[in-house]
């Protein structure tokens, strides 16, 4: 060791062709030249070898080949990602379109969705302006492999024996973007089989995860490129698949909010009454890649929210049916913008999409329950292939006019007397609680009319009366079948309750061995319900037991249980279904009956002498009645007037007096009240005394025993 102060420098830890100089207070260690100059070299090198891979794409891809070759697929992809976004290529060829493939087959086998995405949008950067063709081409080959995987890890599970894999998606995997949430993985353990449930998770979850990031990702680069908007809309087609196939309720909630974004950007900047490049338009600067509106791009936009609407009645998730309708609308409105404006052609949307329309809106209303409307839209839906499919068979015809028929019949009934009742009740009501039920009908009175405005209804308060004369005034009974006559006959007139059961059985009978779809397309679906006439038997039924029950209200106060089952006997439903229906039917005030289990009985009331208007009745009896007699008999104003003047009298004579009474009271309450306090002050001395005396007490006490205390230890040290 050479020593100077303040260190100790070993000199071991330097090479020898290292000269160190020393100086006092600090060590500098000087290289020599020859290092310096090789590790230069050695640096230039390296660099320009990483460089000939990043001016020569083909290199690159070589290069990932092989390192894909011995088993490096990380390593690959990592220079595949360095080689898409380094800012050196701006000029697109035809290698990096197989870069790219190359690249998401990498993301496919390793499941990089994320990378996947940022290597799509690294290349619609790329070639979106200069080969457009080729990004369509990556897409496809993209959303194509992800499907196949998908398929193919979905067939290895059912292979392995998985119990289904739509159970196992839908039950344990409820959201792919958190799939492994606690609640899951509790989930999993509950199951008949843990072990083969978490293998088949973990089989499919990869899978199914990697397509639903590749549909997003495809959706979210393409949103707003007019060059592959049919694309797009393919891949939203694709999406909506998806969801519907593997019954993914949550994803198909974010894709209906992703879509839903989308189309508002669209309208909020991209400028939706400019006419598009194809009508002579200018292109819009506010979206990039969009050219505007045009007539493919509604119908293609129409197109996907058919098949949104679809997908929610198939998941029976009816608040999505439902925006998707107020989204087909403001497509619609956008069309109808298109027209007014001079010098573009832009026609209407075809007869044919608006028909599939409302063919889709009758199943979303039927599964919901929402007969009023489904009516509605079956019968737009038959006006239009009436007035514009030709080629409707008369059987087709036949079978869609009984379908109007018979769902504007589906529709519950309100009597005359119902509805007068109804109406002296919202008076009432509207007396008492005049903000409350103004607001309330206000509300909805709205949703009724927006929801009508939104289908494009002829009038935006549509009810069932409406619907049946809008069908007997377009002649559409005379395409309905006879026995269907006959039952809205039966429904509509005033019939014998005692038959009218008896009369409608065959008729029931009859239209429940009905087997021709109602539909056009005569597609089979096993996610749809039932298409054929037949499945309005249960509503039609439930209308005619409300008739039957109505029309013996009428008819008598009191009806036994049993003779109200012999009525419902034939109609295939349960004692219980009908004492259902009756509590519900009184709920909502249709008639006033009671059930009498014990006497065994129905009791009928007339729901005015029950209702809430007859409170009051005997107090606005009196005061009329007196109002009368006062005007029969008037009262004699002189002798009124003689009592009034000797009751004045009677009370000035009286004041005096009551005032020194009320004075005397006033001195007594004041003593009282002083007599009170005195002795509570007294009680309180008194305790205070007893206090103290207590005290002093103790206090002798204690002195005492300390004083004898004292004394024997003072004896005790004595005898030591």
């Amino acid at each position: 060791y050479h020593h100077t102060q303040p260190f100790w420098v070993p000199l071991h830890r330097y090479p020898l062709s290292t000269s160190v100089s020393l100086s006092p207070g600090r060590l500098t260690p000087c290289l020599d030249k020859n290092n310096q100059t090789r590790k230069r070299q050695q640096q230039n090198k390296n660099m320009s070898h990483h460089h000939t891979f990043f001016h020569k794409p083909e290199n690159a891809l070589r290069r990932a080949q092989e390192l894909e070759s011995i088993s490096q697929p990380t390593a690959a992809l990592t220079l595949l990602h360095d080689v898409l976004s380094s800012r050196r290529h701006k000029t697109w060829s035809p290698t990096y379109e197989q870069i790219m493939i190359t690249y998401l087959n990498l993301c496919l086998s390793l499941n990089k969705s994320r990378e996947a995405k940022d290597g799509l949008h690294q290349y619609r950067n790329l070639s979106q302006s200069q080969a457009p063709g080729s990004l369509e081409n990556v897409i496809r080959y993209l959303i194509d492999a992800a499907e196949k995987k998908c398929k193919t890890a979905k067939a290895e599970a059912d292979a392995r024996g998985a119990a289904s894999a739509t159970a196992v998606e839908e039950d344990e995997i409820d959201d792919l973007d958190n799939a492994s949430t606690p609640q899951s993985i509790l989930l999993s353990t509950m199951s008949v089989d843990p072990e083969k449930t978490q293998r088949d998770s973990a089989l499919l979850l990869p899978s199914l995860k990697f397509l639903w990031e590749t549909y997003r990702a495809v959706l979210d680069i393409l949103r707003s490129n007019s060059k592959l908007e049919r694309l797009y809309h393919g891949a939203a087609l694709g999406a909506l698949k998806f969801c519907r196939e593997y019954r993914r309720r949550t994803e198909f909630r974010r894709l209906c909010d992703m879509l839903r974004m989308h189309l508002g950007n669209l309208q909020k900047y991209g400028s939706g009454v400019v006419p598009g490049v194809e009508e002579g338009g200018k292109p819009n600067n506010k979206v990039r890649g969009w050219e505007g509106w045009t007539t493919e791009s509604i119908e293609l936009h129409l197109q996907t929210r058919f098949a949104q609407l679809e997908t929610a009645s198939v998941l029976h998730l009816y608040t999505e049916g439902f925006r998707t309708v107020e989204d087909i609308y403001n497509i619609l409105q956008i069309s109808h913008s298109r027209r007014k404006i001079p010098g573009v052609a832009a026609p209407p949307p075809k007869a044919k999409l608006m028909a599939a329309y409302y063919e889709k809106l009758t199943t979303l209303f039927w599964v919901s329950e929402n007969y009023l409307f489904h009516a509605f839209a079956w019968y737009k839906y038959y006006t239009l292939c009436k007035e514009f499919n030709r080629g409707m068979s008369v059987e087709m015809r036949q079978m869609q006019a009984s379908a109007v028929l018979l769902a504007a019949l589906c529709i519950p009934t309100v009597s005359e007397t119902q509805k007068s009742q109804k109406k002296k009740e919202d008076a009432i009501d509207a007396q008492r609680h005049h903000i409350q039920s103004t607001v309330e009908d206000d509300i909805a009175k709205e949703k009724m009319a927006r929801m009508a405005t939104l289908l494009g209804f002829h009038t935006r308060h549509p009810t069932r009366e409406a619907l049946l004369h809008e069908i007997q005034s377009r002649n559409i009974m005379e395409d309905v079948p006879d026995y269907l006559r006959d039952l809205y006959s039966l429904l509509e007139a005033n019939s014998d309750p005692l038959v009218m059961v008896a009369t409608a059985r065959p008729l029931l009978e009859k239209l429940r061995a009905e087997v021709g779809s109602t539909n056009a397309s005569m597609e089979e679906d096993e996610d749809s319900d039932d298409s054929t006439l037949a499945r309005y038997v249960r509503p039609l039924t439930s209308v005619l037991l409300l008739k039957l029950l109505t029309n013996l209200s009428t008819a008598y106060h009191t009806v036994s249980l049993d003779h109200i089952k012999s009525l419902t006997s034939g109609l295939g439903v349960t004692f219980q279904q009908v004492e259902k229906l009756i509590v519900l039917s009184t709920h909502s005030k249709k008639f006033s009956v009671r059930i009498d289990h014990r006497a065994g009985c129905l009791r009928f009331g007339d729901a005015d002498l029950e209702s809430d208007a007859m409170r009051g009745q005997l107090t606005s009896l009196s005061k009329q009645l007196s109002s009368v007699c006062r005007f029969i008999t008037p009262p004699d104003e002189v002798h009124q007037m003689a009592i009034r003047e000797q009751l004045y009298s009677d009370v000035r004579a009286s004041v005096e007096n009551e005032h020194a009474a009320m004075l005397e009271r006033k001195n007594l309450i004041e003593k009282r009240k002083e007599e009170t306090e005195r002795l509570a002050q007294e009680r309180l001395k008194e305790e205070a005394r007893a206090k103290a005396a207590k005290e002093a007490a103790r206090k002798a006490e204690e002195e005492a025993r300390m004083a004898v205390e004292e004394r024997k230890r003072r004896m005790e040290k004595a005898q030591m």
